[in-house]
């Protein structure tokens, strides 16, 4: 994909850079700041933005239009700004304390057309999660299994057959690229789900 970095901090734009390349993504122009981030979008083709939403000279979400393909990356985990990204039609919103690969992760979700939009108070688990591929569901039943509670009691506490968390628990496996309960929510954990 090519993309466009908006984000005042050099080091920031420097490993995003590094890791995208790494990916096969093309990095196409970079802007430290809104005013030179309006002016890359109207010159540069490209197929998606990365966009900070603290700049020196303004919000990087005034950016956002229906015209592109935005990714909001941020430090801050707050709900105003998650709600402007949302109405304003980002594609995605993510946190800057996220793994490398949810970034890649949601990259892809969002070249196929989806929406890595949190929706609750767990929205940074949610997007961690749908970056993932990970269901809503899927993510209770990993939650629950944390506490180390049995298949049975799983079952009982979500109103699922033992059957239903057999399947949603092999598909964590699946997803998680583990083997084992116990492996699946060490991976949750270094996901930032549980």
């Amino acid at each position: 994909m090519r993309i466009i970095l908006v984000d005042d901090h050099q080091l920031i734009r420097s490993g995003l850079r590094d890791l995208l390349s790494l990916a096969g993504h093309n990095i196409v122009a970079e802007a430290a700041s809104l005013s030179q981030g309006r002016a890359l979008l109207a010159t540069v083709d490209n197929d998606l933005i990365i966009v900070d939403v603290s700049l020196p000279d303004g919000s990087g979400l005034d950016l956002i239009n229906d015209n592109g393909r935005f990714i909001v990356l941020t430090l801050g985990d707050d709900p105003t700004s998650l709600e402007v990204a949302r109405a304003r039609g980002a594609r995605a919103y993510i946190l800057k304390s996220d793994p490398s690969e949810h970034l890649l992760a949601v990259i892809e979700q969002v070249a196929l057309g989806h929406k890595v939009l949190p929706t609750s108070k767990r929205r940074s688990t949610e997007v961690r999660a749908a970056a993932l591929a990970i269901t809503s569901r899927e993510l209770d039943v990993l939650q629950i299994l944390a506490r180390g509670w049995s298949t049975k009691e799983i079952a009982s506490h979500l109103f699922l057959s033992e059957a239903t968390i057999k399947t949603h628990l092999a598909s964590l496996n699946r997803k998680l690229v583990t083997k084992s309960r116990t492996a699946a929510v060490a991976r949750g954990r270094e996901h930032g789900l549980i």
